[in-house]
């Protein structure tokens, strides 16, 4: 039996949170994020990733401006609107690095159960360490020389 969960779910909500101007924001956390919002902001990343190659700033300004505003439960307007263009900049990449954290934590909950599955046999019993010793059968007869050709 396995000793620990490989994923581990809970449906109580920690939300993480920054501060502006000393008063406490929370950011949304992956788990609360719908299918829908969890498309828009891979869209909106992607988005964002397009425009920063490009030189329309102003594009660029306004889709930040989404995205940090999304990642925030309950910001007033006059707080994120007195935000700056790299301030929001940040609020948008310490949200994407929390979504890929969890990310991370759910491929090496994938990639644990794969490995242990490969060590067990076919029977589900977990195969053993094996020893070094060759299994090849052992020759019983004939010379190992080679033979010349003729």
């Amino acid at each position: 039996m396995a000793k620990d969960p490989i994923l581990d779910l809970s449906t109580l909500i920690d939300r993480p949170f920054i501060n502006i101007d000393d008063t406490r924001y929370e950011l949304f956390t992956a788990d609360e994020l719908s299918i829908a919002d969890s498309h828009w902001f891979s869209a909106k990343g992607a988005e964002i990733e397009k425009l920063a190659a490009g030189d329309d700033d102003q594009a660029m300004d306004i889709a930040v401006s989404e995205l940090a505003e999304r990642c925030l439960v309950n910001c007033p307007a006059e707080v994120f609107n007195g935000l700056s263009g790299t301030q929001k900049l940040a609020i948008t990449e310490v949200f994407t690095r929390l979504l890929l954290q969890r990310k991370a934590r759910q491929a090496g909950a994938i990639a644990k159960m794969i490995l242990d599955n490969q060590k067990k046999t076919p029977t589900g019993a977990k195969s053993s360490h094996g020893s070094n010793v060759s299994s090849a059968a052992l020759r019983t007869g004939g010379s190992s020389k080679p033979r010349p050709h003729s």
